[in-house]
């Protein structure tokens, strides 16, 4: 069955319109345990990803973001900054490291073009599916230092099929999951999340990460 059972009812309900990552916060003595265990398989997943995007070892764990996001909201990770020196760590919320795990258990099962019946849900499926791979890819942009999130967030869905394709995708559908992440939640950021919206992110725009190629956004 393609559809998997969906975590939560709010995951389900406005993906497009209401999620964003969160901005960067500092360290905070309550992120101590959790930083501290060892990472669960699921984590490991985000970490590998997260370490191939930058070349960095970051830490990634899955579970409270530890801020206070507001009614409707839906916001599925955060850079934790320590005092002194560069991002080393980022938090997930558990649902989007889970889709990580069933993504690279079977990539085409989130593959867009295979979504044919509106009826089934697929859809939002592969909605939170995508939402889960730019979410490593917008965090680890902020893990190299970058803080502005129109910008992060623009180099994070031009970085999507990097991110399919280190989970087990093909090239040509890690592209396609790109495509339908630009079309399907990007392009509602305007007006629903514009902190993380640029009309530079664009092809040929100033935040291009490879302005000689036009296959946007990848």
């Amino acid at each position: 069955m393609r559809l998997r059972v969906l975590l939560v009812a709010v995951l389900a309900a406005g993906v497009a319109a209401a999620s964003a990552h969160a901005s960067a916060r500092p360290l905070r003595a309550s992120d101590a345990a959790l930083l501290k265990r060892p990472p669960t398989p699921e984590e490991m997943i985000a970490q590998n990803v997260a370490a191939r995007l930058t070349r960095l070892h970051p830490e990634v764990r899955c579970g409270p973001l530890g801020i206070s996001v507001p009614a409707g909201a839906l916001v599925t990770g955060i850079t934790l900054i320590p005092s002194h020196g560069p991002a080393g760590y980022f938090l997930l919320l558990p649902e989007m490291c889970n889709y990580l795990a069933w993504f690279r258990e079977d990539p085409l099962r989130y593959d867009p073009s295979a979504c044919t019946d509106s009826e089934s849900g697929c859809e939002k499926t592969d909605e939170l599916a995508a939402l889960a791979l730019a979410t490593v890819s917008h965090e680890s942009y902020h893990v190299l230092g970058y803080r502005n999130e129109a910008q992060v967030e623009c180099y994070g869905v031009q970085s999507i099929w990097f991110v399919a394709t280190s989970l087990g995708a093909s090239v040509a559908e890690g592209q396609r999951i790109a495509q339908f992440y630009w079309t399907h939640i990007y392009a509602e950021r305007e007006k629903a999340t514009p902190a993380y919206w640029s009309p530079e992110c664009r092809d040929g725009g100033k935040y291009d990460l490879r302005p000689k190629s036009h296959s946007w956004p990848s």
